[in-house]
């Protein structure tokens, strides 16, 4: 049963980092073809702009927004990668000592190291939510009472609509609803690396006997 699961859990989190990793290639796509554009756009200037008084490739130019479009792609990318780090451990840390601890010991760090995060992917995960609605007012009905009661058309108008990008004019709440979405998932593969950790913990043999094995999530 454990293992059915955890194969879907790498599934579902490998799928997300996939996707994330089409924002990195729309990132790197923008950015190439702004530095593209402005080359061409220099190489004609200097070699045929004194022939012009207006110069027909005026239209050539960075592509517009290319600060935001890079750093609304790396975001997602960032975000979408979240939940196989998690699954993978392949967050920073250090096991300088790791090697003098107990097997045991090594188990226990799992399972605080994981906890830890979990703590962290909520925080994230309810500040976020904010970045999504408004608060509600002292006379207003909370959000989660309006979602379980149905009330969907006054969940809607607590959306932050308004917000938008600088540049591009882009509206912000499709974008936090991904981000949220992604910490929801990190959120929810980080009680199952609890659960794997504690598993791991009442079942010494799983992690090996050198005492350096973290169970079935192995180091980064």
């Amino acid at each position: 049963m454990f293992a059915l699961l955890d194969r879907w859990m790498e599934r579902g989190a490998a799928a997300i980092a996939l996707l994330g990793g089409l924002g990195l290639i729309l990132a790197i796509s923008v950015t190439c073809l702004s530095v593209v554009l402005k080359l061409v756009r220099r190489s004609l200037d200097a070699a045929l702009g004194r022939y012009f008084e207006t110069v027909p490739w005026g239209g050539i130019r960075p592509v517009l927004g290319e600060e935001e479009l890079v750093s609304f792609a790396v975001g997602f990318a960032l975000f979408a990668a979240l939940p196989w780090v998690m699954l993978k451990r392949g967050h920073i840390r250090i096991d300088l000592l790791e090697p003098w601890f107990g097997g045991r010991l090594n188990r226990w760090l799992d399972l605080i190291g994981d906890l830890a995060l979990t703590v962290i992917a909520y925080l994230i995960m309810t500040q976020q939510w904010y970045l999504i609605f408004k608060k509600a007012r002292r006379s207003q009905d909370p959000l989660l009472d309006l979602i379980f009661a149905g009330d969907w058309a006054t969940v809607l108008g607590r959306v932050r609509v308004r917000d938008e990008s600088q540049i591009l004019g882009l509206k912000l709440w499709p974008l936090h609803i991904v981000a949220e979405v992604c910490v929801i998932l990190f959120f929810i593969t980080a009680v199952y690396c609890c659960l794997r950790s504690a598993r791991a913990l009442l079942r010494p043999s799983a992690g090996g006997g050198n005492g350096t094995g973290t169970g079935e999530g192995g180091h980064a």
